[in-house]
């Protein structure tokens, strides 16, 4: 959930320059410490810092497992293509070293032999990742 600046309610950001209300990594950090070492109750500390419970959790969790870095924003969104496995790869490179096919021709090849639909965008990118394709 995308929080405002606006939403934290705590005295540490708004009465010093230190504390930014806008560094969500700081608010989490600090909401999570106010809970964990100063005690205080969770439904409090949420709606002081202007997260939920859920978000509490998360932040929570996310700061278990991997620290301050946990708590930093991440790019959204998909990091890789979901259908395209080493096999398909290999098999846009063969179609495209031995036939010189097109994305969209690779991409009707793949469908045809894997039954997975792709993009000819998609066929280009993973060309072009490999230096196949020349533009």
């Amino acid at each position: 959930m995308e929080k405002s600046s606006k939403s934290v309610k705590s005295k540490l950001f708004q009465e010093s320059d230190f504390f930014k209300s806008d560094d969500r990594g700081q608010v989490k950090y600090e909401m999570l410490r106010a809970q964990c070492h100063e005690g205080r109750f969770i439904t409090r500390v949420c709606k002081e810092f202007g997260y939920s419970r859920e978000s509490f959790y998360q932040a929570f969790e996310a700061f278990r497992k991997e620290g301050l870095t946990g708590l930093a924003g991440r790019a959204k969104g998909k990091t890789k293509p979901d259908k395209v496995t080493p096999e398909i790869i290999g098999y846009a490179i063969y179609q495209r070293a031995k036939y010189g096919l097109s994305g969209a021709a690779i991409a009707k090849e793949v469908f045809e032999e894997f039954r997975i639909k792709l993009h000819k965008r998609t066929v280009e990118r993973i060309l072009g990742y490999y230096g196949i394709l020349k533009r």
